[in-house]
């Protein structure tokens, strides 16, 4: 951990290691191990010279299916990644960041006491488990109001975290307020499936915004400017905004409409407004998955309190504006 964090302060981006390592390891070794490198810019399996083949599908149960979820995760988290990789091309800032680099007037991520734990990009702080027990101690969350990714719960910054409940299937992550996590649908490669449906994953929190980065995933062209940045911004100082807006430029394969699923962590609102007309409010979640009409529905259940928005085709040359009333 340190030593990855350690190469993007001396400006390289795309820092691993082998999963579980190349010598000896075990099952619940490679899944903690397996884990935490989700949330890195590269991942890399290898046998090496272990005497068990060290693939994510070998392992038996439950070892195999938390290995996949977290692979799932990975493959979801493309667009997020993609973009902080670009702008570490860009800027020299490596998408693994120290807490220092994220947090340079907290005296606390000065020195080694942050040292197991780091920023995965600006809005997720990952505090992998490298012991072999079911908790993770030491963790520390700056200013701000933190989210447990798995199940919402807030934690107020500038504290340390002990004997926080980290059995084998749960990494601790962390979602900084005002995070914009945008996803693809799921996948087991990239471009198996179209990504004309983009998951905006949001915990509001006064104005904030992601740019996200897309090229064609394939060819070298984007050195030639082919490739589209889209601005997304969040204004939550009273009621919710949420704008997207136009896609600068274009690259082959760029889709010209896009479905937008968001995912807003929040109370539950009045109204809805999608670029000035009023959506229909679900009562139900088998009702609301089963529309033709676009709406929205709230279940308070999901991670204390989900806003889901589903709309329909929209054009990416255009700017997009949803509204949340309370």
């Amino acid at each position: 951990i340190p030593t990855i964090i350690g190469a993007g302060l001396s400006g390289f981006n795309a820092a691993t290691g082998d999963v579980d390592g190349i010598f000896r390891g075990s099952d619940s070794t490679y899944t903690r191990d397996l884990q935490w490198k989700c949330f890195t810019p590269v991942l890399m399996v290898m046998s090496g010279w272990a005497k068990k083949d060290k693939q994510p599908y070998i392992s038996d149960e439950p070892f195999r299916s938390i290995n996949r979820k977290y692979l799932d995760l990975k493959m979801r988290f493309t667009p997020y990644m993609y973009t902080y990789c670009e702008k570490a091309h860009e800027t020299g800032v490596p998408a693994s960041r120290a807490m220092v680099l994220e947090f340079p007037n907290d005296p606390v991520t000065w020195g080694t006491k942050t040292q197991y734990q780091f920023m995965n990009g600006e809005w997720l702080l990952i505090a992998p488990v490298y012991k072999s027990e079911g908790k993770r101690d030491s963790i520390y969350l700056p200013e701000g109001k933190w989210f447990d990714y798995w199940n919402g719960k807030m934690y107020e910054g500038n504290q340390w975290l002990n004997n926080f409940s980290a059995p084998l299937e749960k990494l601790p992550v962390f979602v900084k307020n005002g995070a914009i996590l945008p996803m693809y649908p799921y996948m087991n490669y990239d471009g198996e499936r179209k990504a004309d449906t983009l998951t905006l994953e949001i915990y509001p929190y006064q104005k904030s915004s992601f740019e996200l980065y897309e090229d064609d995933g394939i060819t070298r062209e984007h050195r030639f400017g082919a490739y589209a940045k889209t601005l997304i911004e969040v204004n939550a100082d009273k009621n919710i905004a949420v704008t997207i807006n136009r896609a600068m430029g274009s690259y082959t394969g760029m889709y010209n409409k896009r479905v937008y699923a968001m995912e807003i962590h929040t109370a539950k609102p009045k109204q809805v407004i999608l670029n000035n007309n009023a959506l229909k409010e679900y009562q139900d979640k088998e009702a609301y998955l089963n529309a033709t009409d676009t709406g929205y529905f709230y279940d308070r259940s999901i991670k204390g309190g989900t806003l889901f928005i589903v709309t329909p085709y929209l054009s990416t040359g255009q700017k997009q504006v949803v509204d949340i009333l309370f």
